[in-house]
This record gives structure tokens, sequence and C-alpha cells, in this order.
């Protein structure tokens, strides 16, 4: 693969600032974020249409994130018509990638409001499976239950699929790792190789924020994760950021804080995504000129 380094536009919500960044460093590619509404993807336009190498579903955004763990047939084939117009922009910016959120584990609809979201996750039919109750964080069996196995299952279904359609338009799916909040799924490495070995056009994308949640949950060895997910050779394509979440203090935060922040051993989590030739992409909501300097120091 021919690594790319780029920016997500999570932390963007001025077109002056996002041209400013790319004269700034004109090297660097972007990608488009699930919270970018129609209008703003039309100021920025023009700026940044041959500039974009990956686009995170849905973008535009929408009222509810795709949920392709419902075994509900209306809410799976909504689903899959939200990824059909995210596959759109993505061909309307020339971009390859397109990033996804693999699903729930729940049939209901997934609200994209947070507070709406929070809500739900709160509710009773979660309960049983919280660990932490501030942020609705797993308890450490989570993943081994009944419920959730049979929504993974269903997602790594419904993704095999939607896999397919993507190459059909000419793009690549890659299913992003979760951090461990209830009805979050594909939070381990081991389901993250599952999804990679599901199906030739089924990729991968990393994010390191996410795992290193997963890893204070779940206790396993954060560095040797990322390289069991990379050793798939599915990972087309990996988001970079921090959080401070330490289990030894029951914090379990996902952030998205500068690289150099916290605990969060950058410089060999960036070496071992160049050595696997994966696209790298800062998904840090503040700072853009300072991590972008980082990335830059760190990759030589």
């Amino acid at each position: 693969m021919n690594r790319i380094l780029g920016l997500s536009l999570v932390g963007f919500r001025e077109r002056e600032a996002i041209q400013a960044h790319q004269e700034q460093f004109p090297s660097l590619q972007w990608e488009l974020s699930y919270k970018m509404s129609e209008q703003f993807l039309s100021d920025v336009e023009p700026i940044i249409a041959d500039r974009v190498v990956s686009v995170h579903a849905c973008c535009p955004a929408e009222p509810l994130f795709p949920n392709f763990g419902s075994r509900d047939k209306t809410v799976l084939n909504e689903s899959f018509e939200a990824l059909k117009r995210t596959f759109k922009t993505a061909q309307r910016f020339g971009a390859k990638i397109v990033v996804l959120h693999p699903g729930y584990g729940t049939d209901m609809e997934i609200p994209a409001s947070n507070a709406e979201r929070e809500t739900l996750l709160t509710g009773p039919s979660f309960a049983p499976h919280v660990g932490v109750e501030k942020g609705s964080i797993c308890r450490a069996d989570y993943p081994e239950s009944e419920v959730y196995r049979q929504h993974f299952e269903q997602a790594k279904e419904a993704l095999v699929r939607l896999g397919a359609m993507a190459r059909g338009a000419g793009l690549q799916l890659a299913a992003e790792n979760l951090n461990p909040r209830v009805a979050y799924l594909a939070q381990t490495p081991k389901e993250m190789v599952s999804l990679a070995r599901a199906s030739d056009d089924l990729f991968l994308c990393l994010d390191v924020g996410h795992l290193w949640i997963a890893g204070q949950v779940y206790g396993f060895d954060y560095l040797e994760g990322i390289k069991e997910i990379l050793a798939t050779k599915k990972v087309i394509t990996a988001h970079v950021h921090s959080n401070p979440s330490d289990r030894g203090r029951d914090i379990f935060v996902d952030s998205h804080d500068s690289i150099d922040q916290h605990s969060f051993d950058f410089r060999t989590v960036l070496k071992l995504l160049a050595d696997s030739g994966a696209n790298i992409i800062l998904e840090t909501v503040n700072s853009p000129k300072r991590n972008t300097l980082l990335l830059y120091e760190a990759l030589g």
C-alpha cells in the first residue's frame, strides 16, 4: 500500500480554518467526517475536492447511525440506504475508502445525537452488561455474552454484503473497531481479525484510541493488540488520537485528544502503522497544526 497521511475534518467548523491548514501542509489529505452537514460539504468542496482520501460514514451527517448488527429488516434496510448515500459522497470527492462503525448490539435504531444515544445506552436493556456507569462502559465479559455474539455475527454477515457493494462502486469498505461501551460492536483484536477473514472485500480501519480504551477495560496488551490487527494485512487506514483512559482510576473516556497527551506512546504506534503501509489519519478534535507537526516529526 502507498501510505497517505491525512487529517479528519471532525474537529473543523470553519471553511477558512480548513483552507489555512491545507495551505500550510500541502501534502496532507483529508477524511470527511460523519458530523459534516450537506451545507458544510458544499462550502468546502472547492477547497478539498481533490484532496479527500477517505469518508467516514455517514456523510453527510444523518440523524441515525447505520446499525448492521440489527435483525430488524427496516433498520437494516435503512442502514444500507444510508451507506449508498455515503458511497455517492465518496465518489463525488474522489475518495477511495469508506470508514464505517460496524454496528451495534441491539435491533433498535441508534441516534447520532450524543444525548439521545446516552439515554438509550443507560436504558434497562443494557444495564446487565454495564461495568462502569459513567459512559456506559462494558463489563469485561460483555463480548462473550450471547446477545453480543448474535449481533456481531449479524453485523459481519451484513458487512460482507456491503463490502461487495463498495467494490462495485469502486470503493473499499473499512470497518472500524469501536470503544467499549454497551451496544458497541467490534471492540477487540479478536473481532477485528474475524472481520478481516470474512471477505476479500472487507477491510479494516484501526482506531488506536478506541483500542487503547478497550485494552484498559479487557486487560489485553495494547501494542500486541495493534500488531495482531495489523497482521491481518487488511488494515488500509488508521485513526490516531489519544485519551486519558486508565483502568486503575476507572477512567474510560473517548476524548480524541492530541497524540502527545496522556500515556499514549504515539511514536511507537505511528512506527507500527507506518511499517504496515496503512493510511494514517489524525482524528484529534483540537490543535490540528500541533498534531500535524507531531505526525510529521514522528515519521521523519
